[in-house]
């Protein structure tokens, strides 16, 4: 998708010079930070390269939609008889399986179909109206900063995407080497078309704001719906493009990888930037200087503005897409693997039987081996009436199920970003809980309609695929129960080695019966036992309704413990009465309380859905849960581009009427924010324990289908094995796994202190900046006319401390399960996601649950609730403040960082579970190495970081060192006072 930032036209260029009033120190780094001074003012109305983009895109379209009739009709080559051709690269090994290529194709057209109307999307932003001069300005100076800190970002992360891109194709194979590199660009194109969007659509939004508040919101709601389109559209394009080029299923784990990479850094990168500015302006700006939000005077004001585009924006993006795109490649590698074979009639008529191996899991006499009842039993004429599956009966389907579900979520979420109907009573109401009120409605309109719209696509496609009238209800014992099948006559009671006539198949044996008249209800080598196909419409209908509802109840959850609205934020700000110690702490033990009731959702989810379809069926939820992303990524995004919009409005110094417009929508967008991190947070477990299923069959420590098949397995090649060979995959009496449990456990903590010590330092930085600018430029805080903040400095201090602080998190989360897993053997590995996944999902809820309610804590103090005389300015607001301080790098640096960090882990060792030995290795010696690298990769960036922090404490207990006479008060004025 073309970049609108490129295509820009500029007017009034005249007059947007006679209007600048900065400094000639900070003009200086202005014009050398910002490059074109012809984009200083900015207004533009039209981008002939979006333009360009929404043609091509649909005339894509249209092309793809007529290829993808005469691929269904099967007149183009052999497109309807394609193989997967990675079935002989991965220790984990099927039967032959096809590509459901005709499904595949159809998911890619509507993905571009959304890639058209998202370029739309971004032209009628464009086309609104930007607003007065000043307003532009100031909305470049953001737009510049973000996108440069992106830049600087990414351009860092080449480097290594390139390595583990080399590492991968010659450790693994190019196929999936080629899918992490696709991944990680496609990631980092959807942040920044999101990012680059939002950057345009905030200052429009504060233009608009002054018509009226249904203007205001649509302009924000249509910005963040250009961010929701991107991850969707692009993730599945991308991911569809992927499989039709290398044809193999198991390397689509390298794209959920590459994905997660550009998100890790993303997600912190952008939250320590954030978070810097954030808690730099406040504590200077609210608590020291006394002056409002978003107040001009600030300097880390447009620094502040820059983080809420990088961090909540395309950090956020970066996360829901690794997440959508994650849970599609799970759940499209474990249908892969289902017992629902292509033409091979013997091996549904062994899986049908593996259940008899594992109630008797006999030893030959002479050689000692486990005896195959299964195989024996099938090797006579018995396995010739099984029926002879075509593609549209075996697993192929269930590959496309999950890329079908998302084709109908990019459907719906186009109709359901299209507009948001907001109420014309609210023009001229007072009340603002009951505006919030009416507005949180409105957004719930789009969502709950479009959950409804995917409740029956989902329907649907289960039918349609799977029901009745399909092919695979055709196949013998799909539909009917007419497949013979051999059970044990009594339970518990084992038959001889030999029972099998091989000319007649007459059993011998009277501990067998045979059942003329069954089902097939296969039995899998993790020991699941499949019901009949005649429930499998239902079964997996259930299963996406589960995901759906979860995520919609999670979201209501965390409104719970996070708006102002209810108890637990209420006693919050409560609490400010007594002081900041009180509202920490209860702000912590709300957070604390917050875990509880996603994580019993999230194991009701997990439980059920096993029960339903086994493996299958949790990461299907998880792909039901991401099916309306569309519209709840729009209603995210949406909250920077309003935060935005207010301070645009402050900081051009709109009328009030204005600012209490913005104001109401930045209120909505607070609410909708923390839902967002709720929802990221549920689907993110889900999409790491759907991989983390996945790597558990591709480690080999359970037998995979072929070698179950005893002639498909000599046939290529391979040893067989007997159902119960896998036994225990992860015992915890073994202490390399015990010693990884506890490993696994303790990451978040580390991972959460790392990206917390990395806020406060750089926050520390910005304090000592704020501080300098309010003491050396005369008159900044008194408000003179024309004299301004040097901005560029608080966003060059955010945009170095970022960069360089992401990478200790960074290295720990990449490397980390690779020196446990080449270290400590695959079973360890497993230990150690295992408890990180549980680990890092509490400490994620609790941390982003207490900082969202911290933040509303303080807003409800500043709306008056608790009397006039403890609002704006009052001990008990400064208390608030406190709070909210400790929870900003909770809420947006650290909290929303834990669903990346399980997420990496996860896909990381996915791609290279395979390569690991199955226990420790004798010496150990690769991840001894691995580890040793880490060290010295990482002990350069902790050296700097605590110098940098040993420098800014100096500098601010020399200068700054007291503070009660005013901001900025050295000890040479002290002295002189």
């Amino acid at each position: 998708m073309a970049n609108p930032e490129a295509s820009s036209s500029s007017s009034a260029e005249a007059k947007a010079e006679a209007d600048k009033i900065t400094t000639a120190n900070e003009e200086g780094e202005t014009q050398e930070a910002l490059g074109d001074p012809a984009l200083v003012r900015d207004s533009a109305h039209t981008s002939v390269l979006l333009l360009a983009a929404t043609a091509i895109f649909l005339g894509t379209f249209v092309a793809l939609t007529v290829l993808a009739g005469l691929i269904f009709a099967c007149r183009i080559g052999d497109l309807c008889d394609v193989t997967d051709v990675g079935s002989d690269q991965y220790v984990f090994r099927t039967l032959p399986l096809a590509v459901p290529i005709q499904y595949i194709w159809s998911s890619m057209t509507v993905g571009v179909l959304g890639m058209a109307v998202l370029s739309f999307y971004a032209l009628s932003v464009l086309r609104e109206d930007p607003g007065t001069p000043r307003m532009i300005e100031i909305a470049t100076y953001i737009r510049q900063g973000s996108i440069a800190f992106l830049r600087t970002e990414y351009l860092y992360l080449v480097g290594l995407v390139v390595i583990i891109f080399v590492l991968v194709g010659f450790a693994l194979n190019w196929a999936a080497a080629g899918c992490y590199g696709i991944g990680a660009v496609l990631s980092a194109v959807t942040g920044f078309l999101g990012m680059s969007i939002a950057t345009r659509g905030n200052v429009r939004t504060a233009a608009a704001s002054r018509k009226g508040i249904s203007e205001g919101l649509n302009v924000a709601f249509r910005s963040g719906a250009v961010m929701g389109l991107s991850v969707v559209s692009i993730g599945l394009t991308g991911l569809s493009f992927v499989f039709l080029v290398f044809r193999d299923v198991r390397a689509l784990a390298g794209f959920s990888a590459g994905a997660s990479t550009i998100a890790l850094f993303a997600r912190v990168g952008g939250g320590i930037y954030t978070k810097a500015a954030d808690v730099g302006a406040d504590l200077v700006g609210k608590v020291e200087a006394d002056i409002p939000e978003d107040d001009p005077r600030n300097p880390a004001t447009i620094a502040d503005n820059v983080g809420d585009n990088v961090g909540d924006v395309a950090g956020m993006g970066a996360d829901l897409f690794e997440s959508y795109v994650g849970s599609l490649v799970a759940t499209a590698i474990l249908g892969s693997s289902l017992p629902y074979f292509q033409g091979n009639r013997q091996a549904l008529c062994v899986f049908n039987h593996l259940a008899l191996d594992a109630a008797c899991p006999a030893r030959d006499e002479t050689s000692l081996s486990k005896v195959s009842f299964a195989n024996i039993l099938c090797s006579g004429p018995i396995a010739e009436a099984y029926p002879s599956l075509s593609i549209w009966q075996s697993n192929a389907i269930f590959i496309a199920l999950p890329f079908m579900l998302a084709a109908a979520g990019v459907v719906v979420g186009i109709l359901g970003t299209a507009y948001v109907w907001v109420s014309p009573k609210l023009a001229t109401e007072k009340d603002k809980g009951k505006v919030m009120e009416s507005l949180l409605g409105s957004l719930r309109i789009n969502i709950y309609s479009s959950s409804l719209l995917i409740v029956v696509a989902a329907a649907a496609l289960c039918w349609g695929m799977f029901g009745g009238n399909s092919d695979f209800h055709e196949a013998t014992g799909f539909g009917t129960d007419n497949l013979p099948r051999v059970v044990l006559a009594n339970e518990g009671v084992c038959p001889p080695l030999a029972f099998v006539l091989p000319t007649n198949g007459t059993i011998l044996a009277s501990q067998l019966r045979l059942d003329p008249l069954a089902h097939y209800e296969p039995y899998d080598s993790l020991g699941f036992q499949f019901t009949s196909p005649s429930q499998v419409p239902w079964r997996l209908f259930l299963c996406i309704l589960l995901g759906l509802w979860a995520g919609l109840l999670i979201g209501g959850l965390t409104e719970f413990f996070t708006a102002g609205s209810y108890a637990p934020t209420l006693g919050i700000a409560a609490a400010g009465e007594f002081g900041a110690g009180a509202v920490v702490i209860q702000g912590l033990g709300v957070g604390m309380l917050s875990v509880v009731p996603p994580l019993l959702l999230v194991a009701a989810v997990i439980l059920g859905t096993y029960e339903l379809f086994g493996t299958y069926g949790i990461a299907l939820s998880a792909v039901g849960m991401l099916s309306t992303l569309g519209v709840t990524m729009a209603t995210d995004a949406y909250g920077p581009v309003a935060d935005n919009a207010g301070g645009i409005a402050e900081m051009a110094g709109l009328p009030s009427e204005v600012r209490d417009t913005t104001d109401a929508l930045d209120a909505l967008g607070n609410t909708t924010a923390a839902t967002g991190k709720g929802f990221s947070n549920g689907s993110a477990v889900l999409t790491a324990y759907a991989l983390l299923t996945a790597l558990v069959q591709d480690s080999g420590l359970a037998p995979n289908p072929l070698q179950l098949v005893g002639p498909a397995a000599a046939a290529a090649g391979v040893a067989g094995a007997h159902v119960t060979d896998g036994g225990q995959v992860v015992s915890l009496v073994d202490i390399y796994v015990v010693v990884s449990v506890f490993i696994g456990i303790m990451l978040p903590f580390f991972f959460g202190a790392l990206t917390m010590l990395a806020v406060s330092r750089a926050a520390q930085a910005m304090i000592v900046e704020v501080r300098r600018q309010f003491r050396d430029i005369p008159g900044l805080r008194e408000g003179a006319r024309g004299v301004q903040p040097q901005h560029v400095r608080c966003v060059n201090i955010s945009t170095q401390s970022a960069i360089i602080e992401m990478a200790l998190p960074g290295a720990i989360a990449i490397m980390a399960p690779l020196i446990v897993g080449f270290g400590f053997g695959q079973r360890a590995l497993i230990g150690l996601l295992l408890a990180g996944i549980g680990s890092g999902y509490m400490v994620g809820i609790m941390m982003s649950n207490a900082g969202g309610a911290w933040d509303n804590a303080k807003k409800l103090t500043e709306s008056g609730y608790f009397g006039a005389g403890n609002g704006k300015g009052s001990e008990w607001h400064k208390a608030t403040v406190a709070g909210d301080t400790v929870g900003d790098p909770f809420k947006d640096t650290s909290g929303p960082s834990m669903n990346i960090l399980i997420k990496i882990m996860t896909s990381l060792s996915l791609i290279s579970v395979g390569l690991m030995n199955r226990d420790r290795d004798p010496d150990g010696w690769i991840g001894a190495v691995l580890a040793g690298v880490t060290i010295l990769v990482c002990v350069p960036f902790a050296v700097w970081t605590l110098w940098m922090a040993q420098k800014t404490s100096a500098a601010a207990r020399s200068e700054f060192h007291n503070t009660e006479g005013g901001v900025g008060v050295t000890a040479t004025e002290e002295a002189a006072a």
